[in-house]
C-alpha cells in the first residue's frame, strides 16, 4: 500500500491592492491628522506599510495637489527654490519638447524623453527636465495628452 503525500495548495501570492477614490482620500485625511495641509514628505513619515503611496495619488489624481483638493485639504504652495526653475518655460515649450521626443524617438515615455534629453553625443540644454514639465503639468500622462492632441 502507497501512501499518497496530502495536496497542499500552494501559497496564494497576494495581489495588488486596488483602492477606490474615496478610500485614498480618506486615508489622505487621516494621516493629515487633523492639519489643514499634508505635505508629500509628511505623508510618507505617517503612512504604514499598508497604506497607499504618493506615485499612486499622483496617477490616480494627476498630481498630489488635486489629490489634497479632493479631500478637503490645503494645496502645497511651490517650494520657493523651484519657482524660477520652472518658470524658466512656457507650457507650450513643454509640450513642443515632448512633441519633439516624439518626432525623434519615437515615443513619449518619461525614460524615452530623459534619454533623449541628456543623450551625450546631442545634449539639449534648450529642453526642460521631466521632473518639471511632471510638476507644472500635474503629471506626465497629462503632458504628453496634451501634446497629443
Amino acid at each position: 500500500m502507497t501512501m499518497h503525500a496530502a495536496h497542499v495548495p500552494a501559497p496564494m501570492k497576494p495581489g495588488p491592492v486596488v483602492y477606490t477614490d474615496q478610500q485614498l482620500l480618506r486615508v489622505l485625511i487621516r494621516l493629515a491628522q487633523g492639519e489643514s495641509i499634508l505635505g508629500r514628505r509628511t505623508f510618507e513619515q505617517r503612512r504604514g506599510d499598508a497604506d497607499p503611496s504618493a506615485p499612486l495619488y499622483e496617477r490616480r489624481f494627476g498630481s498630489w495637489n488635486r489629490a489634497l483638493e479632493l479631500a478637503g485639504l490645503d494645496t502645497v504652495a511651490q517650494p520657493e527654490q523651484l519657482q524660477d526653475a520652472t518658470t524658466k518655460w512656457t507650457q507650450e515649450q513643454l509640450i513642443a519638447a515632448i512633441r519633439r521626443c516624439l518626432l525623434v524617438t519615437g515615443s513619449t515615455t518619461l525614460a524615452a524623453y530623459e534619454a533623449w534629453r541628456t543623450d551625450p553625443a546631442n545634449p539639449k540644454s534648450d529642453v526642460p527636465p521631466a521632473t518639471t514639465i511632471r510638476f507644472r503639468m500635474g503629471s506626465w500622462s497629462r503632458a504628453t495628452e496634451l501634446s497629443c492632441n
